[in-house]
């Protein structure tokens, strides 16, 4: 019996249910944001955590600013419910190409930003660039994912 590519799991608003891959992905391309937060909660070691993170603080700064597409990704998602403003579907429709313009840079910049003799010196820097070109791969050769941001959920009907 041959398996039809099209059929995935619904989620309770009839629309394609959306992948772990998909938010771990997101989790990935905010992790300058998260950082930031992270750094936010420990007043005493803010700038230490971010030096170790971000050693170049204006590659801090262009990391946050290129999750920008991302973080719009999530606020449309928060939207993506009968009751959300269907205004956020015209940016959710262009999803994979935001993901794609998040992470195409940050992957340049990540391995431009790899000090020499990384891979022996210090390996574990190299989980980060590996984990972006997952991404990437999936991204691109992803069919359900088109799917997904095609769909929008109708607008919830009132009953009077």
């Amino acid at each position: 019996m041959k398996l039809d590519p099209l059929r995935w799991p619904l989620d309770d608003d009839g629309l394609v249910a959306l992948p772990l891959r998909l938010y771990l992905v997101m989790l990935l391309l905010l992790r300058p944001v998260i950082s930031w937060v992270l750094a936010l909660t420990i007043p005493e070691q803010k700038g230490e955590m971010l030096a170790v993170l971000y050693p170049d603080q204006q590659q801090f700064l262009l990391a946050c600013l290129l999750a920008i597409p991302t973080l719009l990704i999530c606020a449309a998602l928060s939207q993506r419910r009968p009751k959300g403003h269907p205004a956020w579907f015209r940016l959710w429709r262009y999803g994979k190409w935001l993901l794609l313009l998040n992470l195409i840079p940050d992957l340049w910049i990540t391995i431009a930003a790899l000090p020499k003799y990384a891979a022996v010196e210090q390996p574990w820097l190299l989980v980060a660039p590996s984990l972006l070109l997952l991404a990437l791969a999936w991204i691109l050769r992803s069919k359900r994912l088109p799917v997904i941001f095609s769909e929008w959920p109708e607008p919830a009907t009132t009953k009077k």
